[in-house]
């Protein structure tokens, strides 16, 4: 009877413990794909503030982005549209638009930056992206 009580521990131990590792499992999978995610931002974000600086515009702090990215955590890619916003020093609206994709290796797609009152800057190949960069603290940006 001894014998049948502690087995019937045992058993709801290790469910016990399948269930924590699970749980673990799916916060370390959401935390990969919001690091992905964010670095993606990032990316995109410190490559509309370069261009705007190469046209010699200020932003009054670094723009607000938001994303809608399918990510692949496996291969740190994301794929889809980030858009971006901000102001600049003499007030002017600012907003960027990528779509494309981005992985460790680099991006492809278009980032268009359109400041008020000005011609829109279409970049087609954003210099040193990578989400690595990010993750690694050393992204810089892009090319006009």
């Amino acid at each position: 009877m001894a014998l049948v009580a502690l087995l019937a521990l045992t058993l709801a131990g290790c469910s016990q413990a399948q269930q924590v590792a699970d749980q673990a499992a799916v916060v370390a999978k959401k935390a990969a794909e919001t690091a992905t995610k964010d670095a993606a931002t990032a990316v995109i974000s410190r490559a509309a503030t370069a261009a705007a600086s190469d046209a010699g515009v200020t932003l009054v702090s670094p723009p607000d982005c938001t994303s809608d990215l399918t990510l692949n955590v496996a291969k740190a890619s994301a794929k889809g549209d980030v858009m971006c916003v901000g102001r600049t020093t003499d007030r002017k609206a600012f907003k960027a638009t990528f779509k494309g994709s981005l992985t460790d290796a680099g991006c492809s797609g278009t980032l268009t930056v359109d400041i008020e009152d000005r011609e829109p800057i279409v970049i087609d190949r954003i210099k040193d992206c990578s989400i690595a960069q990010v993750v690694g603290g050393a992204a810089e940006s892009s090319d006009s």
